[in-house]
């Protein structure tokens, strides 16, 4: 599980921190590869001692399993961001063995599309649950739809557009905030040259050379060894930067600091993974429009008073009009907080690359439309993203599952309020591994 995890990371931190061209519109020729598919239906089929199945649909591949003593239930997997390879592959959900032990049926898409298309990632994992549960049909009985990071987005989004697909879902380190992520580089990187004195109208942005032309002049005002390790000696300013981050990510609470050199690390990108999300023109799956957009922040009001400088002297930037709303399922579907069915979403804490402030955003949107009863939300005490062990996430599942089942809601945190206490997450923490850092964190009392 952790592989897999560290694997899907990986990728993450390599592709993501190359932004799209400018005006990219080009879209590359995606092609389903046959033999890593193969692959997968061998390695699960190894893994469970149960038959595979597996095909194409709309131009994604997908593999499914159902056991031989099969319980009714289907659980579809929304996976996340696969950087920009044209090559089309299927992995199967986390934990999957424990489903298949268990009696449920899997099936997972690659959807027919790479890059940050969440859009296509609703559509494809649309059609592949109606091909199972038309399969299934004499059967099944509880369809449910789980999603990693960006398949968290694509899972938000789903039980909205459709919902009377799925019984119940599990967004996990999910972007639930939709656009609002890309809202977080933004601010990550115009807030930190404005809080080391570099004032709008001293600097371009957006910038193909944003890492090599202006971040070493903010590394310099906000350490006193600029450079791979930057984040561990910082000035007045850069502390000052740092507690900024904490607020715009989700706010004071424990593991922070753990995080903030997790997330800075020399080896990370050189230091400066989260400055290398803000280098290019912010378009999303080759669509032409800068998504993120700070023009309407308020950062004494989001950020708190003692930010209030920060709206004279940062950058403003404004999104192309089209990226802010969903067209259909393009450029990026925004998520209303509108679910018809139980969610159980489970974040860590320390997580700055989708951050827990994606969970506050979620929450309060479902809050307005009156449907907290349906949502409960758990922290995960690590500094990575997606860094669950397979304890954590079959405990979501089992607890999703038994909610659905009995309509008996299952225990979670207030994850909008004040999240500084030092028992976040104490509950749902299970196990060593995640991340490799879990030892080194503070320990939850008692």
């Amino acid at each position: 599980m952790r592989r897999l995890v560290m694997a899907t990371l990986t990728a993450f931190l390599l592709v993501m921190a190359a932004a799209a061209p400018s005006g990219a519109t080009h879209r590359p020729r995606y092609e389903v590869d046959r033999a890593a598919l193969a692959a997968t239906v061998a390695t699960v089929e190894d893994a469970t001692g149960e038959d595979a199945m597996s095909g194409e649909i709309a131009g994604a591949a997908w593999v499914a399993q159902v056991p031989e003593d099969w319980n009714g239930d289907l659980v579809v997997y929304a996976h996340g961001y696969r950087g920009t390879t044209t090559r089309l592959t299927v992995d199967p959900p986390p934990a999957y063995q424990a489903l298949v032990a268990q009696g449920y049926a899997w099936a997972a898409s690659s959807y027919r599309r790479n890059d940050y298309d969440p859009g296509v990632g609703v559509l494809d994992t649309k059609n592949l649950t109606r091909l199972m549960q038309a399969k299934l049909h004499r059967g099944l009985d509880k369809t449910y739809l789980v999603g990693f990071s960006m398949g968290g987005h694509v899972t938000a989004a789903a039980i909205e557009r459709y919902p009377h697909t799925w019984d119940g879902a599990m967004p996990a380190c999910g972007v639930l905030g939709d656009v609002e992520l890309f809202d977080y580089f933004l601010d990550y990187n115009l807030g930190a040259a404005a809080i080391a004195g570099l004032p709008a109208g001293s600097f371009e942005y957006p910038d193909e050379d944003w890492t090599t032309t202006t971040v070493p002049r903010i590394e310099a005002g906000l350490s006193n060894a600029p450079g791979p390790s930057w984040a561990s000696a910082l000035t007045d300013r850069g502390r000052r930067f740092k507690d900024f981050v904490e607020v715009g990510s989700g706010g004071e609470r424990v593991t922070f600091d753990a995080a903030w050199q997790y997330w800075h690390a020399p080896q990370n990108e050189s230091g400066e993974f989260l400055f290398g999300l803000g280098e290019g023109d912010g378009t999303i799956a080759n669509r032409r429009g800068q998504v993120a957009q700070n023009s309407d922040t308020v950062y004494a009001h989001e950020y708190g008073p003692r930010f209030a400088d920060v709206d004279d002297d940062v950058e403003r930037v404004r999104a192309a009009r089209w990226t802010r709303k969903a067209y259909g399922l393009n450029p990026s579907p925004i998520v209303a907080g509108r679910p018809s069915v139980p969610v159980l979403s489970i974040h860590t804490t320390g997580d700055l690359f989708v951050p827990i402030e994606m969970e506050q955003i979620y929450a309060r949107e479902v809050a307005r439309n009156g449907r907290s009863d349906l949502l409960v939300q758990r922290a995960v005490r690590d500094v990575g993203h997606c860094t669950f062990t397979g304890e954590e996430i079959v405990a979501a599942y089992t607890d999703l599952f038994r909610w659905v089942e009995t309509g008996v809601r299952p225990a979670g945190e207030d994850l909008v309020g004040d999240i500084s206490s030092p028992t976040l997450g104490c509950a749902f923490t299970r196990g060593a591994g995640g991340s490799g850092l879990r030892a080194a964190l503070e320990p939850c009392p008692g």
